[in-house]
Order: structure tokens, then sequence, then C-alpha cells
């Protein structure tokens, strides 16, 4: 369906301090990477922090 628009909404955790971020999983931002390539869909990376 040409008129057919995709969104992906990617959950992903952000910790509090600097360094727990630097160690998190970057999941998030390679599964949008490697969308964004191959689609046209509209990504949403929704970040959650931690406390």
């Amino acid at each position: 369906m040409p008129d057919t628009r995709v969104t992906l909404l990617i959950p992903e955790t952000e910790p509090e301090r600097l360094w727990q971020r630097l160690l998190q999983n970057q999941r998030g931002a390679v599964v949008a990477h490697a969308v964004r390539r191959e689609t046209d869909a509209v990504i949403c990376r929704l970040r959650f922090r931690l406390l």
C-alpha cells in the first residue's frame, strides 16, 4: 500500500549517571539505524530516565 505510513516506537532506558549511560546497551540506536537505512518508516526513540 503506497499510502501507508509505518511508525516504529523504540523504548530505551536512560540511567541517571553518565558512566552508567556509557555502559548502557545501544541496541535502540542500532535498530533505528538499520530500519532507517532499509525503509522510509518514521522512528521514535522513547527514552525513560531511571532514577
